[in-house]
């Protein structure tokens, strides 16, 4: 079954919400990244139950509500403060011990007049974290992604345009009275903070391999852990919803995920999925370029590095057969067509801006650590490419008809499923996963 719709208009005003609450860089940041644009910049159909696997198509070209919230960046902030771990605790029930790390994302000073808060909930601080700068970017563990504060106000980016795509919703699966919701690789830990907020009765954890960037307040039902999802710890049978968001890349067996997802949520519990599938994009891209631009060697050794790093790009891992691989059921993929566009506050002008962001963020590491490219040649090539496409985009002509799709997938744990017993899946042996994370 598909359906197509559109979701993005000429009206401002309509898309004022894209771009409200965009956050400031700062001037070093500015100084040291400056960019090849300019930064002023569900309908879904009934559900058959006929179906594996149900495919909408939506064109973002619609009028999009906007989200019910007040317009002094309440998407980025929160009246709850940080000191809510004690009361918190009294309003929600704990998760088994075995399962649960506390991981605050507080600063020590913070904490130092608390000794009481600091001793119950530490078990992890930044400094323990194998946090490594790397040609002038900051990187965690193996990631090939940096963490810094550019790569903070990238994913702020994808955040805005998830917001445009699902018409200011945060998740497409209907919600009712959940009680725990689980964010893997929350980032910047918006996603979580927002969900937190509108189910204030739920217990919110969203985890990551780093710590999130300080922020003054979140609500009391949210907590952030440091860990690592191929470790998988997580209770069984506990969560209404897990979620991830783009995440292509993060893993060597994306069966591994989706199999610990299933036994961590509660029967009837649902996984969603949200990425960007910029790949027919990409090679549409390249094709209007000059053979000997930069871009064809840069996309070709990228590839290669990312399949030697044993974490391979592509959309492999949004097919909706692994999931029912791992027992799920109602498998529905719905995806966004958003045309790449300079256009002011469109999704495109922002999804653009964090595209060209990423050329060096996801290049710099992979390249010089698996195809020995020189630190500066990458960046310089990255910034070449990001110009030779910002100034495609700007082309009427040669930018016609290039979309990226924004692809979410949900699929639900059956509510008869038998319950999850002993302990958490474990990874299969590496040496194979990076065939098994693209369902090979």
């Amino acid at each position: 079954m598909t359906s197509v719709y559109n979701t993005d208009d000429d009206d401002e005003e309509d898309h004022a919400m894209a771009l409200d609450h965009l956050p400031t860089m700062t001037p070093a940041a500015k100084g040291q990244h400056d960019h090849p644009l300019d930064l002023a910049v569900d309908s879904t159909a009934d559900h058959d139950p006929e179906d594996d696997v149900m495919q909408d198509v939506i064109e973002a070209d619609d009028p999009c509500e906007e989200e019910e919230e007040d317009d002094d960046d309440t998407d980025l902030q929160s009246i709850y403060t940080h000191t809510h771990a004690a009361a918190a605790a009294q309003n929600y029930p704990p998760v088994a011990r075995t399962y649960r790390t506390e991981t605050p994302y507080l600063t020590t000073e913070s904490l130092a007049g608390n000794s009481d808060l600091a001793a119950s909930t530490r078990s992890l601080w930044a400094q323990d974290l194998d946090y490594r700068e790397i040609h002038d970017r900051l990187y965690c563990r193996e990631w090939f992604m940096p963490i810094d504060e550019i790569e903070q106000l990238r994913l702020s980016l994808n955040h805005q345009v998830f917001l445009h795509v699902l018409h200011g919703e945060h998740t497409t699966v209907k919600l009712d009275n959940p009680q725990h919701i689980l964010d893997v690789g929350t980032g910047t830990g918006e996603w979580a903070i927002k969900m937190a907020e509108t189910f204030p009765d739920c217990e919110v954890v969203g985890t990551d391999i780093a710590a999130v960037a300080e922020t003054s307040s979140v609500p009391m039902n949210v907590f952030f852990e440091i860990e690592d999802a191929e470790e998988w710890d997580r209770s069984p049978d506990l969560y209404d919803l897990i979620h991830l968001r783009t995440m292509m890349g993060a893993f060597r067996d994306w069966r591994y995920i989706y199999e610990c997802a299933y036994y961590s949520l509660k029967p009837g519990g649902w996984i969603e999925l949200q990425d960007f599938d910029a790949t027919e994009s990409e090679m549409r891209f390249a094709q209007q370029f000059s053979p000997d631009s930069a871009i064809h060697r840069l996309f070709e050794d990228l590839e290669i590095a990312a399949d030697r790093s044993g974490r391979r790009r592509g959309p492999a891992y949004l097919d909706p057969h692994l999931f029912m691989d791992a027992g799920f059921v109602d498998v529905r993929v719905t995806e966004y067509q958003i045309p790449i566009s300079v256009a002011e506050k469109s999704a495109g002008k922002i999804w653009l801006i964090s595209c060209l962001d990423s050329l060096e963020a996801g290049c710099l590491r992979l390249l010089t650590e698996q195809m020995g490219w020189d630190p500066d040649e990458c960046k310089i090539a990255c910034e070449s490419v990001a110009r030779e496409m910002a100034e495609l985009a700007k082309d009427p002509a040669k930018s016609e008809g290039l979309v990226v799709k924004a692809v979410v997938i949900v699929a639900r744990k059956p509510e008869d499923a038998p319950e999850s017993t002993g302990p958490p899946p474990q990874m299969r042996d590496r040496s194979r996963s990076a065939s098994l994370s693209t369902g090979s």
